[in-house]
């Protein structure tokens, strides 16, 4: 509070002597209860370090609604004062907001700005830095607040093996920071970090199965950044995701959502190509593409699709994904030769997946190949009991993504860094 007790009492020794012509300036014989809360707010966000879980998040995290509401307004409009007073060469008169005198150089340092972000005109940077706060304090801080701190009065529905199973939150603060994010200058949908903040975020909320909380990021970053491939591609997993067995079982017994599997594959299916019209070497964008086209029966497509994905793919996860879903739309071609050749490639990359050894053994059976069928489900069978869920990726296929969000938070945090380049 060291920083806040400076700006009052040179706030009031400025409006004392301001003489006659400034006589309506007010005095301030206390603090502001506005400008205490926005002072705590502001020392949160710049003495937070990205990434943790430290004390300014912890101390953000038990804001309620109301209180952010009102120190996001009174936040905004010092923004946007000192975007003003920025441009001006001279300075005559002393600001005044909210009945309160705060010179300049104490309006950059309530808001945390540097010399080089003034002297550039940069204050987008504290905005930035905010959204960072909120996001971390969603992510680290709140999963560990008791009832329904940190959330707003709409309730989303949990769901376990596709079973509702109780009511989630809608977070406050990832609404908090799309809305500081759209002050910043000139255009977020142009800004780097503001893109590198939804991207991450979304994969985050997708990785963990929040969907309630992806869908208004999503489509918020879809308005600022429509042609963008990554943010294309998220759209598309969000619906994929939502196509899938489990979900699509508790969102129609609970009527929360009544479109069907089909309505959210087509969606995943044009917005994967659109993220491969404007970047095509995403081969992950090409995977998901090939698999959504053979659920829809779309297998000649599918395959087209996926025998370029296989030929590209790297690391083994999603070279295992390419091979299983290609011998899959090989297989519904009739190509039931080179459908096994790609299921035994994903055996090799995971000798532990269940999935590839079960297509082996249906193929098999197919072909009349008894004893195929035989070794197959043996060595299936023989699997270790117990093994981590990561021997097979399929079950983690709606959870996973090559480029996860700890790479792409990494990225957005480095700039914010002791030593980062601002």
């Amino acid at each position: 509070m060291r920083r806040l007790a400076a700006l009052v009492v040179v706030a009031t020794v400025v409006a004392q002597a301001a003489g006659p012509a400034r006589a309506q300036a007010p005095a301030q014989s206390s603090t502001a209860p506005w400008l205490a809360r926005l002072s705590s707010y502001l020392e949160a966000v710049n003495e937070h370090k990205p990434g943790t879980l430290d004390m300014p998040a912890r101390l953000t995290g038990f804001m309620g609604e109301g209180d952010l509401d009102e120190v996001r307004t009174d936040f905004l409009a010092l923004v946007a004062i000192c975007r003003r007073e920025l441009g001006r060469s001279v300075r005559t008169a002393p600001i005044v907001y909210r009945g309160t005198v705060i010179p300049y150089p104490d309006l950059r340092k309530l808001l945390g700005l540097t010399d080089d972000e003034a002297t550039k005109g940069n204050a987008s940077r504290v905005l930035q830095r905010a959204a960072m706060l909120h996001a971390d304090v969603a992510m680290l801080v709140i999963p560990l607040l008791p009832g329904q701190t940190g959330c707003s009065a709409r309730a989303t529905l949990l769901v376990q093996d596709g079973s509702g199973v109780g009511t989630g939150c809608i977070g406050i603060h990832w609404t908090h920071g799309r809305l500081l994010l759209d002050a910043v200058r000139p255009d977020p949908g142009r800004d780097q970090i503001a893109r590198l903040w939804y991207l991450a975020t979304i994969t985050y909320l997708l990785e963990i199965g929040d969907f309630a909380n992806a869908d208004p990021q999503i489509e918020r970053g879809r308005l600022l950044f429509p042609s963008d491939p990554a943010i294309l591609f998220e759209h598309g997993y969000y619906h994929e995701g939502f196509a899938s067995p489990l979900i699509q079982t508790a969102a129609l017994e609970s009527g929360a959502d009544m479109r069907g599997a089909k309505t959210h594959l087509d969606e995943a299916e044009d917005l994967y190509r659109r993220a491969l019209k404007g970047n095509p070497e995403f081969v992950e964008a090409r995977v998901h593409r090939g698999f959504v086209l053979s659920l829809l029966g779309q297998h000649r497509d599918a395959a087209e699709e996926l025998r370029l994905a296989a030929s590209t793919a790297v690391g083994p996860q999603l070279r295992y994904y390419a091979d299983l879903f290609l011998g899959h739309a090989e297989e519904s071609l009739g190509n039931r030769v080179a459908a096994r050749d790609h299921y035994r490639l994903a055996c090799e990359l995971y000798p532990q997946a269940q999935s590839p050894l079960l297509a082996l053994a249906l193929l098999a059976r197919q072909l009349g190949d008894r004893t195929g069928t035989q070794n197959a489900m043996r060595k299936m069978l023989a699997l270790p009991p117990g093994r981590d869920v990561k021997a097979d990726p399929w079950w983690r296929y709606y959870r996973w993504q090559n480029q996860g969000s700890e790479a792409l938070f990494a990225e957005l945090h480095a700039p914010f860094l002791p030593g980062g380049r601002q």
